[in-house]
């Protein structure tokens, strides 16, 4: 089973945003069940009040997720992963998220045992003739590709966060492991892997580095300390 998880999340902002300098998207995402997934998005980052100002402030928001799928996974090959991030700015209110995760897994298969039933009482034994059975070749089939794998897109609105900025907590993370970044105007690919100790190698990974402009987004493995 793939599926394609559509979130959309609106965050206010107290003050009016000009421009977006930073911005990073983190996930701390398990699943619960078979067909629940429940978690959090972790976005923060540096805005501007205005284009021209040259003041930057901090902002950082904890979204909860709770995701419920109508097909139950095999949790020993369920995945899930964020493919896209997009954001765009909306006047007078704040910040407009678009988040876009990846699910996959193996449907998780019941198999119905037959229960042994015993009977009572003496067994009747009696000869039976058996006819003789003339055995043909089999016909010849046109084997047939069937993909069981499909693919749907579903609409997801997450819970309102009440709290404006997020108090960032030194704790232990085995889900969020990868990390979307926007790259940023003046930004160079040896600022990016300075920023977070990453190698070069480690980048090409998961993204394509033949190109890097302002808007682009990168795919960037955290290690877990």
């Amino acid at each position: 089973m793939k599926k394609q998880v559509k979130i959309d999340k609106e965050l206010s902002f107290s003050t009016m945003i000009g421009e977006i300098s930073a911005i990073s998207l983190e996930k701390n995402l398990q699943f619960i069940d078979g067909n629940t997934i429940e978690g959090n998005f972790f976005v923060y980052g540096k805005y501007k009040m205005t284009e021209a100002s040259r003041v930057e402030e901090d902002f950082s928001y904890e979204i909860p997720v709770n995701i419920t799928l109508l097909e139950e996974l095999d949790l020993s090959t369920a995945q899930v992963e964020i493919s896209d991030f997009t954001y765009e700015i909306v006047p007078d209110s704040g910040l407009l998220c678009h988040i876009e995760l990846w699910i996959e897994g193996e449907e998780k298969v019941e198999i119905m045992e037959e229960e042994n039933r015993e009977c009572d009482g003496m067994v009747e034994e009696k000869e039976i003739e058996i006819p003789s059975i003339e055995v043909f070749p089999p016909e010849d089939k046109e084997e047939k590709n069937v993909d069981s794998e499909t693919e749907e897109v579903v609409e997801l609105d997450t819970t309102e966060n009440d709290s404006l900025f997020f108090q960032w907590q030194d704790e232990q993370d085995t889900y969020g492991t990868l990390l979307v970044y926007v790259i940023q105007p003046n930004e160079t690919l040896t600022s990016i892997l300075e920023k977070y100790s990453v190698s070069r190698e480690e980048l090409e990974e998961y993204n394509d580095l033949t190109q890097i402009d302002a808007g682009a987004k990168l795919i960037i493995p955290l290690k877990n300390e």
